[in-house]
């Protein structure tokens, strides 16, 4: 989720509410020790995104407790050290989902990131073709002091264009006392609902869908009878509206126009002609000149679902 997960988006989730843990981008261990609080790109956060879990990536236990220290001055609620990113960059660097490769040195990365925070700490790794190399791999994570498992329900291997298998995300449930989290293929409530009876997970991740859909977390809260605030944004231009006016005031120019291009190829599959709403996005000079863009788009857009509840 780097480039997604950033703090206008959570902000933005926070106060359409329901979710129950923010995360923050991917952070490289190595750099987040020479991010500066105040000036940061990629870490700021306010009560609205809150409780916040710092994912980091990185190849080495030794650069795990630098970058604990520098991120304590965050506050983070939850540490989260990533085992499962597939990248070509991440896994070139020894890192993410390259880890699985080599449990001595996955051993010694876990019990480093436990000893540099007495707090929460989660581990997220992907799905294994390999059924006895996965529990194995859990099961040393739990060991190592893990406190929560996230299993993303593709293999390393496997695009997202392809399924997500949540018979992975069952095994090692059935396999480890520590809660897991399942992630792959929740786009609505009735997803989230499936995926908790038929993988025993205790709760679930959603990434890209919440970026294509922010109420998502919303619609489940809701539907289990949980509290929410107040809804202030009732459609989803004003959705899209919101993020863009956030962004604008928190990133300088490009990044905020990188940033909502981004957002905009996953919010663009909300509509029917969303791929001539990308294009004009994608080829704005500034964000103000893609507000106006969208603003013209959704005037034109007569959509009965528009309203949200």
């Amino acid at each position: 989720m780097a480039g997604l997960s950033h703090a206008p988006l959570r902000r933005l989730l926070g106060e359409l509410g329901g979710v129950g843990l923010f995360y923050s981008e991917m952070l490289s261990a190595r750099a987040l020790r020479h991010e500066v609080p105040g000036r940061s790109f990629f870490l700021s956060a306010t009560e609205k995104d809150r409780p916040l879990c710092l994912q980091i990536f990185a190849a080495e236990p030794d650069q795990i407790a630098p970058a604990v220290a520098a991120g304590g001055a965050w506050r983070p609620d939850v540490w989260d050290l990533n085992f499962g990113c597939p990248a070509p960059e991440i896994l070139k660097q020894g890192a993410g989902a390259a880890l699985t490769r080599d449990l001595g040195r996955a051993w010694r990365m876990a019990e480093a990131m436990r000893a540099a925070t007495s707090g929460p700490l989660i581990f997220k790794i992907r799905a294994e073709e390999d059924r006895g190399r996965l529990l194995e791999f859990v099961q040393m994570l739990q060991s190592a002091g893990a406190d929560a498992i996230v299993v993303h329900g593709r293999t390393a291997r496997e695009k997202l264009c392809r399924p997500a298998h949540w018979e992975p995300i069952a095994a090692v449930a059935a396999t480890v006392r520590i809660p897991v989290i399942g992630n792959g293929d929740v786009r609505c409530a009735e997803d989230a609902e499936r995926m908790l009876a038929e993988t025993g997970c205790r709760g679930v991740m959603i990434g890209r869908a919440a970026v294509e859909r922010p109420w998502i977390f919303r619609e489940i809260a809701v539907r289990w009878g949980l509290p929410v605030p107040a809804l202030r944004l009732r459609t989803r231009s004003a959705v899209y509206r919101r993020l863009a006016k956030m962004l604008h005031e928190h990133y300088r120019h490009p990044r905020d126009l990188y940033r909502l291009r981004e957002f905009s190829s996953y919010f663009a599959k909300n509509y029917k002609f969303g791929h001539n709403f990308w294009a004009e996005i994608q080829n704005a000079p500034d964000v103000g000149t893609a507000r106006s863009l969208a603003k013209r788009f959704f005037a034109r857009q007569e959509d009965p679902g528009e309203r949200l509840s």
